[in-house]
């Protein structure tokens, strides 16, 4: 009898949002790029509750099927109508990109850990977020076959929290796209003006929540602007839980005409933001890796990042390290960049070099390794 290398894979999408943050550039990129990977036989079929931007894409592919089974609530939708799609379309493997899986599966599940802040750092997080972590990733875990963690830092974190196994979790880092380059565009001067930015300026990309320590950011900014009345701060990144936090510190402050909130950042305007800004500064208080300082890096723009969690993994050699608690910290890096230029460039030069090590093409490769192992050992 022949040999069946027949493969069904399945996708949850519904992690994507029409506002994108971390985990939805994680599932873009990392679908994306599997969709030209598939081998003679394989199939992809990608499973959401609403539109997710991939149907074009899908449409031009023989080996690419989406399937929407439209339901308004994201998770009641995974947990009682996936299952039943997953039997229907005789799915080999199901990758789910967000924490979660559907528990009911029918079929051996690969699930994304990005972080474990939920359970190390609750209050940065809504009741109804931690809540809802805090009941379905401990099950999903268990039951699914094989764990992906973002860095080295959260597979620790599985093993020491959650008493995960070892040999359950893979690493597979994340990446950075082509269009973060140093390589000015036409536009980029057009961006500015667009967020009515003033130049020089350091900049913090991400959601604007208590876990991106933002208001000591504010605090280390508000010492160097006292001395530097030409620098400017840029917060690039849509309002989250408590952002109204940091309004209320910059009211405080005075700062309100120093400081410009861009607000969500639309994909093509964020590569010309990150490589026109003195610095990117990440003062976070836990990561699962930090896409932003990656970006920035390949954009050619000196990182400062807090010496905590996956941090240090990603930026390695190529940024100044800050204590996440200490206004002197953020104050004297942005300083130190800001006045030394011959550092500046070393960081330049360095984050260059350590960004080409992150691609997603590799993301998506090795992701797609682990799903037809895991596929394989269940036939």
């Amino acid at each position: 009898m022949a040999e069946d290398n027949s493969m069904r894979i399945g996708a949850d999408l519904s992690a994507i949002q029409a506002i994108k943050s971390g985990v939805d550039w994680y599932t873009h990129h990392v679908i994306l790029n599997m969709m030209d990977m598939l081998g003679d036989g394989e199939e992809l079929f990608l499973f959401s509750n609403r539109e997710t931007g991939f149907e074009e894409e899908a449409a031009r592919r023989p080996d690419v099927t989406i399937v929407r089974s439209g339901f308004r609530f994201q998770e009641p939708w995974r947990q009682f109508i996936l299952p039943a799609m997953l039997k229907k379309y005789r799915i080999d493997v199901c990758f789910f990109t967000n924490f979660v899986s559907a528990l009911a599966s029918p079929c051996p599940t690969v699930i994304t850990i990005h972080d474990l802040s939920f359970r190390l750092f609750p209050k940065t997080h809504s009741l109804r977020n931690v809540v809802w972590a805090r009941s379905l990733v401990p099950m999903s875990t268990r039951r699914s076959v094989r764990l992906i963690a973002d860095s080295n830092n959260t597979k620790l974190d599985l093993i020491r929290v959650m008493g995960v196994p070892s040999d359950k979790v893979e690493v597979i880092h994340l990446g950075a796209s082509s269009e973060f380059s140093p390589d000015p565009g036409p536009d980029d001067g057009k961006v500015l003006e667009y967020f009515g930015i003033h130049w020089p300026y350091v900049l913090f990309v991400g959601t604007l929540e208590p876990r991106k320590n933002i208001n000591l950011l504010i605090k280390g900014f508000d010492k160097v602007a006292a001395t530097r009345p030409d620098i400017h701060l840029v917060l690039a990144g849509r309002r989250g839980w408590m952002a109204q936090a940091i309004f209320d510190e910059l009211e405080r402050r005075d700062l309100l005409g120093r400081v410009h909130i861009t607000g969500y950042v639309p994909d093509e305007f964020l590569p010309p933001l990150y490589r026109q800004a003195e610095a990117l500064v990440y003062p976070s208080l836990y990561e699962g890796f930090g896409l932003p300082p990656l970006e920035a890096m390949a954009s050619g723009t000196p990182v400062v990042v807090s010496r905590n969690s996956s941090l240090p993994e990603v930026v390695g050699d190529a940024g100044l390290y800050i204590n996440a608690l200490s206004v002197d910290d953020v104050a004297g890096a942005m300083e130190r960049i800001l006045g030394d230029a011959d550092l500046a460039q070393s960081l330049k030069e360095k984050g260059l070099k350590r960004a080409g090590q992150f691609k997603w093409e590799n993301v998506a490769r090795k992701t797609l390794v682990l799903l037809r192992e895991v596929a394989n050992e269940n036939k």
